[in-house]
């Protein structure tokens, strides 16, 4: 019954989500900062795959810290979100689209809403569960 109650893979898989959504509207508004930089090639991380690669536990750099003031590795979330340059059509001055640019911005709105809407609901749920077992 615990198992079932569980949601440590649900939480990770949004927090992974979430990094990731937020990793790619960065690159997005980078691309979109640079339309008018001649010569520059947009850079992009593929959603799905990353999730994949994050959620199937993907290669990890081990890194050590020599100084207890020093960051960390990457975080949690933006594990495996490789980032690629993407291949589109050269406009003359550069390669960057704004119309595919702004739709992707668009698409990833929706995925980072999506997955803080399934995070709310979750808390809701676990605070709904602690609420009916003080009674």
């Amino acid at each position: 019954m615990v198992e079932k109650l569980s949601f440590e893979r649900t939480w990770r898989g949004l927090e992974k989500a979430l990094g990731i959504a937020h990793r790619r509207h960065s690159l997005i508004a980078e691309n979109i900062g640079h339309l008018d930089t001649p010569r520059y090639k947009p850079r992009e991380v593929d959603f799905q795959e990353a999730l994949n690669d994050a959620m199937a536990g993907g290669a990890r750099v081990s890194m050590t810290r020599t100084d207890t003031k020093h960051l960390g590795p990457v975080p949690e979330g933006l594990a495996g979100a490789e980032v690629k340059e993407e291949e589109e059509e050269w406009n003359g001055f550069n390669w960057v689209n704004i119309d595919r640019e702004m739709t992707k911005l668009v698409e990833n709105d929706l995925i980072y809403r999506t997955a803080s809407e399934i995070l709310i609901r979750k808390i809701a749920f676990l605070k709904e569960i602690i609420r009916e077992g003080g009674r």
